[in-house]
Order: C-alpha cells, then structure tokens, then sequence
C-alpha cells in the first residue's frame, strides 16, 4: 500500500502540471479589435445626430490549433463621452452622456457601472454575411459645447479627428494631456501619443 500511495504522491504533480498547460492552451485565444468610425463634421447642431458605429471581424485566431475560430460570443466596444470644462488644475472635461439623446439602429448598449455617465458598453449584431458583428448608435444634442468621444481600445478610423479643439483647453499642471473627469475620478492620456479621441462642436 505504501508503494502505490508514493506512486501517487509522485505522479499526482505531473497530473497537475499536465492540466494547468492544457488550460493555459485553451485560453491562447487572440482577439481582433473594434474599428470605429464617427460622422465626419466637426460642428453640430442640436437637431443633428452624430453617429457612432463599430465592427469587428467575427473570428478569432485560436494559437492552439494555428488556426482562427469563429466567435460565438462576441467583445463589447467600450467608448467614453465628455463635454470640455474650463480647466480645472487635473482635468479639463466632465463625463457627458446626459447631454446627448441616444439613438440605437443597430446592436445593445449599457453603461459602466462605474461611472453610467461617463462610458457606454456596446454590443454588437452578427450581420447578415457573418463575417462581422457591428453596431451603430446616434448621439443627438442636447445642449451646446464643445465635446470628445474616446475609446478604450478600439482603433478610431476616421483621419481627421478635430485636434484643435482641444487647443482651446489646456491643463496647466499637466500640459499636452486630456484630464478625463469620469464621476469624479480623473485619468489622462497624453494627446499625442493616443489617437482614440474624436473631437467636435455643438453650436
């Protein structure tokens, strides 16, 4: 008994071992990330809509069999809303959603639970070719201002993206940045080393 209990104790770590790496093979899963693109004015008025939309290939590359899968269950595009503020010492724009009436043509939204006014979750639609999943959503103005979309990982498409008017609103204790107001916690990106920020007007 005491020879197949050592036997046990010695093989049991190879056991482990052997299904920790075939996890770890399960989980070599790339995904692609979102393209995005904005309506291309950089000036609105409050009758206009500004329209949001978003893709994603419907497959994805999975490294244990060097080969793509389809996805069943797609990524959501997370994407922030702020209305430029006069520049505090920390930030100079405030989450912002509440300005806008939001209209859905294709996919799901919700917002973050950690800050329902600052980020919108999007979920997206198979479509019809079943090659991507994408969605599309409006933003109709409620108010005047100048304000910034950005996101969190997506790749922002379009070329001009309206950089001067964050010109207008500089942070003196953090210069060539964007101070993100989200809720009352402040984060920033450097503005030129981030191209996810998309800039307009509403006048």
């Amino acid at each position: 008994m005491f020879k197949n209990l050592l036997k046990v104790i010695i093989i049991a770590p190879f056991l482990v071992a052997t299904t920790c790496e075939d996890d770890l093979e399960a989980d070599k899963l790339v995904y692609n990330v979102y393209k995005a693109n904005v309506s291309t004015d950089y000036s609105y008025s409050i009758n206009d809509t500004i329209w949001i939309s978003g893709k994603i290939s419907s497959n994805l590359f999975n490294a244990s069999i060097n080969d793509s899968i389809f996805m069943e269950i797609p990524q959501s595009d997370h994407f922030s809303i702020y209305k430029f503020i006069e520049p505090t010492n920390v930030s100079n724009c405030q989450d912002a959603i509440d300005s806008f009436e939001l209209v859905r043509t294709n996919g799901q939204l919700t917002f973050s639970n950690y800050c329902e006014n600052g980020t919108i979750i999007a979920f997206p639609e198979l479509e019809n070719n079943r090659e991507f999943y994408s969605y599309r959503i409006g933003l109709k103005p409620k108010f005047n201002g100048d304000y910034v979309i950005s996101w969190r990982n997506g790749m922002l498409q379009n070329s001009n993206r309206n950089e001067f008017i964050i010109e207008n609103y500089p942070i003196e204790n953090f210069p060539n940045q964007i101070g993100f107001n989200s809720c009352g916690d402040v984060s920033w990106r450097y503005l030129n080393e981030s191209d996810k920020e998309y800039y307009f007007k509403v006048e």
